[in-house]
């Protein structure tokens, strides 16, 4: 039997590599393959020039900088009948004109499986490996000053010192799911379990972030109509922190549908019950819910919403955060190879203290508003040019979090 028959790009596999680097599905790159032994490579590039008026998220004192980032992907691929195998690295790379000290590199390496043995029976396995950073004014240095951020600290473990570069940390992941039930069938089965390693490199900040996560989804789905589905799931996430952080564990159950071409929209809505358990804290219960929707009033326009509310996770001093958020894009596509998309969104953050948090310490809450505008230009099948301008504007109650910012890129799409 001859390769071609028995190996191949999913057409799937190759949407969702290049789907995230593009901005709608009327403008997006079309890579070609280019065959690797019994793989194939599917390599992309995103490069951007980049100016960002407040680069640490200041509420005062704002610096602004130019930025040049580079993100090439090479994705491996392999198909046997149903079954994908998938080989992802991907390199993050970003060199500041400000500060050396925020320039980083991020490196990403993804294996994943997708198997059929029978048309009933799915499984789906991954492991992930980063090593990632975070920005300056985020993470361990958020809040900070302007004097604290840019201090060399000698990293002695005291969480008071100097933030000197950018945080970096290592990211372990392993994936596990699978489904039952004919794909046509009235009934299916789902179950997903990841497991993810967290280790900073810098003491200070490890010292309440390092932390191994737990997540699980249990869901029964059941057809409805052709194209319309009703869904419950429970979720349980188990979250165990190596420091100050006190550890926590969710259990949410939703229930709702999903939804496909029914009066010109695509979407998922779930609704449902979530409880945090804290360490030495209150429990925390909140209505929970989730929406993806994808209208197309007109040939030419792509409406998404999307939203959710939940608890996640707070670094020290906080033991957790309950967030809503609301979020509207609109695609209009002008031209065969030009489009525009405007976005919108808004999110409130209430944070809750640590049982052990240091005397004082305050509850905060921060509302966030962003918007955008970006204009894409597909100049040829591996070319596509983007411009964009980003703008957001967080309100808090404690007020070193407050700020605003605005960031504008220039950069191109590009693949074989």
């Amino acid at each position: 039997m001859e390769r071609k028959n028995i190996l191949g790009v999913s057409l799937l596999g190759l949407t969702c590599l290049v789907g995230a680097q593009t901005a709608s599905a009327e403008i997006a790159l079309q890579p070609q393959a280019v065959p690797f032994g019994a793989f194939v490579l599917v390599p992309t590039l995103n490069a951007k020039t980049v100016f960002d008026d407040n680069i640490y998220s200041l509420s005062s004192n704002e610096v602004s900088s130019f930025s040049q980032v580079v993100n090439p992907n090479f994705a491996f691929v392999a198909q046997d009948r149903a079954n994908v195998y998938k080989l992802v690295y991907n390199l993050n790379a970003a060199g500041y004109a400000n500060d050396s000290d925020d320039s980083y590199n991020d490196h990403k390496i993804d294996l994943n499986a997708h198997i059929e043995p029978t048309a009933r029976l799915r499984y789906d396995a991954g492991l992930a490996y980063g090593m990632l950073h975070d920005d300056r004014g985020q993470g361990a240095s958020s809040g900070l000053s302007l004097f604290r951020i840019r201090q060399d600290g000698n990293d002695d473990g005291v969480i008071d010192e100097g933030i000197g570069e950018v945080d970096k940390y290592n990211l372990a992941t392993l994936r596990l799911g699978g489904e039952y039930g004919a794909k046509t069938a009235r009934g299916l089965l789902v179950a997903n379990a990841d497991l993810n390693q967290k280790r900073y490199s810098r003491n200070s900040s490890a010292l309440g972030r390092d932390n191994d996560t737990f997540n699980v989804l249990l869901g029964v789905r059941a057809r409805l109509m052709p194209k319309t589905t009703f869904l419950v799931d429970y979720e349980i996430s188990d979250t165990n922190y190596k420091g100050v952080t006190p550890d926590s564990k969710d259990n949410r159950i939703l229930a709702g549908i999903t939804w496909e071409n029914s009066i010109q929209t695509t979407g998922k809505l779930r609704l449902g019950q979530g409880k945090r358990k804290v360490d030495g804290g209150k429990d925390i219960d909140k209505f929970t819910w989730d929406l993806g929707m994808v209208w197309k009033p007109l040939p030419l326009d792509t409406i998404n919403v999307s939203g959710g509310a939940r608890v996640t996770d707070a670094s020290a001093p906080y033991a957790a955060t309950e967030n809503t958020n609301y979020n509207l894009s609109w695609t209009h596509q002008w031209l065969d190879r030009v489009n525009t998309t405007v976005n919108f969104g808004m999110s409130k953050d209430d944070y809750t203290v640590a049982p052990n948090a240091p005397a004082g310490t305050k509850a905060r809450s921060d509302d966030t508003t962003n918007y955008g505008v970006s204009l894409n230009y597909q100049m040829r099948r591996w070319l596509v040019w983007s411009v964009g301008v980003n703008s957001s504007d967080k309100d808090s109650t404690v007020k070193d979090f407050s700020n605003t910012r605005n960031v504008m890129s220039i950069g191109a799409q590009v693949s074989l």
